[in-house]
């Protein structure tokens, strides 16, 4: 094996939960965080918990709502469009010389 590429194996790392819970193992990193470990896991405790990391839930809520607006606005959007289109409408063209000339026959038979 090659020397000096390895990283530094920390022997008493200590691994703290956001449940208060602490233990101690050997890892890379000198400090350890973690939301959940086996004394407040749902697996191992048999209790049903409900974890919201960071807001989740209230991160998908707020995308939905926006999601809503964005969709009513580009209703409006493509409402107000075809309005506008409608009321553009083209001018009638000044008819063709053929077309009069028919126009006037079709008036004498």
């Amino acid at each position: 094996m090659k020397q000096d590429i390895h990283p530094q194996m920390h022997k008493d790392v200590v691994v703290t939960c956001a449940c208060g819970n602490s233990f101690t193992t050997m890892s890379t990193s000198e400090k350890l965080s973690v939301e959940i470990c086996s004394m407040c896991h749902p697996f191992y405790t048999g209790q049903q918990k409900f974890v919201d990391t960071e807001g989740r839930i209230d991160k998908f809520v707020k995308k939905q709502k926006e999601s809503q607006a964005k969709k009513l606005k580009a209703d409006e959007v493509k409402k107000t469009r075809a309005k506008k289109k409608s009321s553009k409408a083209a001018p009638q063209a000044a008819p063709t010389l053929k077309e009069m000339l028919e126009e006037a026959r079709k008036k004498t038979s």
